[in-house]
């Protein structure tokens, strides 16, 4: 028996759920409501070698001076670091360990702050942070942290 408050998409028979009934409809009304939420597509996140090679040691060194205070390591060991492009500005792409992060604007200030100190012009800086996708660590880095692997 079908409740008044379950999603009437979903087609429930003795009690089972057995699929969606119209799954074409349903995928569009997700994608238009994503767009209306601003679910964006997955950033295409570079490995940390790509980016060591593209990109000038001098600011890998102060991202790796920038550590996250809740687990201790540097925020480039810990995989937070997506891209970095420098075309006329400073552009960095990074996530934190979670979007709840309490430290988050922390981060920001100290690699902004870091990156100034190293001659790099405020105004010229950018650094967007994306969730998508969330960040997980290596298997390295758990077990390092005594997560397990």
């Amino acid at each position: 028996m079908k409740k008044d408050y379950e999603n009437p998409d979903i087609v429930d028979e003795d009690n089972e759920i057995t699929g969606i009934k119209d799954k074409n409809n349903w995928e569009t009304g997700r994608k238009e409501q994503e767009k209306k939420i601003g679910v964006t597509e997955p950033y295409p996140k570079k490995t940390l070698e790509e980016i060591e090679k593209e990109t000038d040691k001098k600011i890998i060194e102060v991202i790796k001076n920038v550590q996250d205070p809740e687990l201790g390591v540097d925020i480039w060991s810990l995989g937070l670091i997506y891209d970095i492009n420098k075309n006329g500005k400073l552009d960095i792409t990074m996530t934190f360990t979670s979007p709840m992060c309490p430290y988050g604007p922390q981060i920001v200030n100290e690699l902004k702050s870091g990156l100034k100190n190293n001659g790099y012009e405020e105004e010229k800086i950018n650094i967007d942070v994306v969730f998508n996708p969330l960040w997980e660590p290596s298997e390295e880095l758990k077990e390092a942290l005594g997560f397990g692997g």
